[in-house]
């Protein structure tokens, strides 16, 4: 007998309830939500975050001056920005490959420009391409409201 248990106390038996198995059929996958699902743009929000913010990041701030650190940054823009971008629109965007590495590339390379495209026409244009709002409180609230959508 256990220690702690008087002579005097009879076991019972406790009731067990067991459900049954669901079947498969009624089991639904929840499906992986993405950020702004559903937005009909050319590039995906985060796809034009990325190639604004590292144009202006490698060329809007002239941290690198010299002869041959504009070649240098050209590249590794290019090289940074391509595969953001091409995985940004596989997972996010659910493009095809090709339709893919085609936006991947074109932002890459404008990205890999020898100037900053922030505030330019091309920036606007990839603005317009990714359905960004051009003010950044819009931005803001367009945020907040997906996060608070979930």
């Amino acid at each position: 007998m256990l220690a702690g248990m008087s002579s005097g106390a009879e076991s019972r038996e406790v009731p067990v309830d067991v459900l049954p198995p669901v079947p498969k059929e009624e089991i639904q996958a929840v499906p992986n939500r993405v950020p702004f699902e559903g937005l009909n743009t050319f590039y995906h929000p985060a796809s034009g975050v990325v190639i604004l913010a590292l144009d202006w990041l490698i060329f809007g701030t002239d941290l690198f001056t010299g002869f041959l650190a504009l070649p240098a940054m050209c590249v590794v823009g290019f090289l940074v920005t391509f595969p953001l971008v091409l995985a940004i629109q596989q997972r996010w965007s659910r493009d095809k490959l090709p339709n893919a590495l085609g936006k991947a590339f074109l932002g890459a390379f404008m990205v890999g420009l020898p100037f900053p495209i922030t505030g330019t026409l091309l920036g606007a244009a990839i603005l317009a391409l990714s359905g960004l709002p051009h003010h950044p409180v819009e931005a803001v609230k367009r945020l907040v409201s997906q996060a608070t959508a979930k």
